[in-house]
């Protein structure tokens, strides 16, 4: 009976579901569940039974004409049918998530930060100090660098085990009630108010920062506003990813902005995951040649946010370049 039930849940998918669908589905609901008890007691076995009241349950077509719809479906939407709970769990998920994601990310910024200053006093205090005490500081300053990783780390870890449960809402497309519809239409203008105000912030707060950096990087304390910059710029990212991942879980599950067509997105993320395969293994070895051969370990730090940021840009254009050529 249940195998009958979900059939005609899956076949009534493609239409709207207004009374008189939900009419029609109920009184075709009682013919089936009627033939299906007179079988039962012919004798038919349960798989028989089912068998014989779907091969003549009708085709598509018919309903459609019973509905008087002007939809024309020949066939049932296919996709994932998401009830209002489900999706705006989903929604509460990705909410909570991003902020856990942006949190780790900031704290390895500010890692970085804590490492610089607490590496300066190496030079502020250098007449004062011998070679033990310096490398002493030095090692504090990774050290505490490596716990903020290390705080970070799990963090990453698991919000990506929990949203991987919603990873098939990127492929496939979503199913929802009139109703659920209308809601998060009105729910994704109102947040992409709030979207564009933040990233907006963000923006200006890096420009500002940038702005600081050149003017405080004349005084004699040079190492302050580079600290300045990268804890605004961690700030900066903190909101962009907030905002961005909430913006693309109302993408998401209303099939707008990347997610339009599922299938063609799906295959460039496999171009940029093949390209990101050969960058990063390319950074980190240019990282390590650059550090051992050179020493340079104050300094090479740096490649990372500058590899993150042409690896945005490369990303963004591979994109492009692949939704141009399909």
């Amino acid at each position: 009976m249940e195998a009958i039930r979900t059939y005609l849940d899956n076949v009534f998918a493609a239409f709207q579901q207004t009374d008189r669908a939900l009419t029609l589905k109920r009184e075709m609901l009682a013919g089936m569940e009627e033939k299906y008890n007179a079988l039962k007691e012919e004798g038919k076995s349960e798989h028989e039974a089912i068998g014989s009241v779907i091969a003549n349950f009708g085709s598509i077509d018919e309903i459609a004409g019973e509905l008087d719809t002007v939809q024309g479906a020949s066939e049932p939407e296919t996709g994932i049918r998401l009830s209002a709970g489900e999706v705006y769990a989903y929604l509460e998920q990705m909410r909570k998530s991003s902020i856990w994601i942006g949190i780790g990310v900031w704290l390895i910024i500010s890692g970085i930060c804590a490492m610089l200053l607490i590496s300066s006093l190496t030079g502020s205090l250098s007449g004062s100090l011998n070679n033990v005490a310096e490398d002493t500081i030095s090692a504090v300053g990774v050290t505490v660098l490596l716990v903020l990783i290390a705080a970070a780390v799990p963090i990453f870890i698991v919000n990506g085990m929990r949203l991987d449960q919603f990873k098939h809402y990127n492929e496939q497309r979503i199913l929802l009630d009139k109703q659920t519809q209308s809601d998060l239409e009105q729910r994704r203008k109102q947040y992409n108010v709030g979207f564009i105000a933040k990233m907006s912030i963000g923006v200006a707060l890096i420009i500002l920062a940038v702005g600081a950096f050149v003017l405080l990087s004349t005084l004699e304390y040079q190492l302050f506003p580079l600290v300045l910059l990268l804890f605004i710029i961690g700030f900066s990212v903190f909101l962009f990813i907030t905002t961005g991942m909430g913006k693309s879980a109302f993408d998401v599950v209303l099939g707008k902005g990347d997610y339009v067509d599922k299938a063609r997105n799906i295959k460039a993320e496999k171009v940029i995951g093949t390209v990101s395969g050969v960058y990063w293994p390319a950074i980190v070895a240019g990282y390590l040649l650059w550090s051992f051969v050179w020493d340079a370990w104050s300094i090479s730090w740096v490649i990372w946010p500058v590899a993150g940021v042409l690896f945005g840009g490369i990303a963004g254009g591979l994109g492009a370049w692949h939704y141009t050529e399909n």
